[in-house]
């Protein structure tokens, strides 16, 4: 078997005459942590836009453990394996921490949608997967909690548990840590290191120190290409990667 989870061949997303994405070759290992950095407008959340099936390819694959999902739907896509997190924190404000991972553990198999007459609490399965799931969030002090009273940082993990919930393959993060304070960042820190025990983990990151920290490989994007990919010590080390976005930033960052 393959240690590659999901790969892409010449990968882009064309918008009129504009390539908002072009040529984009990844080999993401799986069980492995790999992140996308690059500045703002490098392309990186049209790429995962564009590995979700939010956005439809213009040009080049997409591969998920060796089967081409590039004319896959989003929703097919989510059924093959693939769990997302996004910027802005999309949860059921009015429903408890708990509840949220419940519904999210049974979205897996929709058809028990189709089933009202059923009480919650009889699809044990997907209980004893969101308790299994908040524990693992360190969160279960705060379970019964409506995820709307949660702080930011708990917000966060809560939706990062939604995707694990989910059981996939592959979880796509967009800046998971965008707009925590310190004590957060660290537990959010330590989870997504800790998924790759499970999962292969590709995410977004602004945060250069969390990048340098837990990255097993880096992409670096510029202008919708990828520019230079590597170990955290390649890029560390990378003039171009420097000059392009990095600068002196990078050495302050991680000291």
């Amino acid at each position: 078997m393959s240690d590659i989870a999901l790969q892409t061949r010449g990968l882009g997303v064309k918008y009129g005459t504009f390539h908002a994405l072009a040529e984009v070759d990844l080999d993401i290992r799986r069980n492995s942590v790999h992140s996308i950095i690059g500045p703002n407008g490098a392309g990186k959340t049209t790429l995962f836009h564009a590995l979700t099936g939010r956005v439809p390819a213009s040009s080049g694959r997409v591969v998920l453990e060796g089967r081409d999902i590039t004319q896959a739907s989003d929703d097919d896509r989510v059924r093959l394996g693939i769990a997302r997190s996004f910027q802005v924190t999309s949860l059921f404000a009015n429903l408890s921490l708990r509840e949220n991972l419940r519904l999210a553990a049974q979205g897996r198999t929709p058809w028990q949608a189709l089933a009202p007459w059923r009480r919650a609490q009889s699809n044990r399965a997907a209980l004893e997967l969101a308790d299994q799931v908040t524990e693992r969030l360190e969160l279960s002090a705060v379970s019964d909690r409506l995820a709307g009273e949660l702080s930011h940082g708990q917000q966060r993990r809560l939706e990062v548990g939604m995707a694990m919930a989910a059981r996939p393959r592959l979880i796509l993060l967009d800046e998971p840590t965008s707009g925590m304070g310190i004590d957060d960042i660290d537990a959010m820190k330590t989870l997504i290191r800790d998924l790759a025990q499970d999962h292969t983990v590709l995410f977004i990151e602004h945060n250069m120190g969390i990048v340098m920290n837990i990255s097993d490989t880096i992409t670096v994007m510029r202008l919708g290409r990828k520019l230079v990919e590597g170990t955290p010590a390649v890029i560390r080390e990378d003039p171009e990667v420097q000059r392009a976005y990095l600068g002196n930033m990078i050495t302050g960052d991680i000291a």
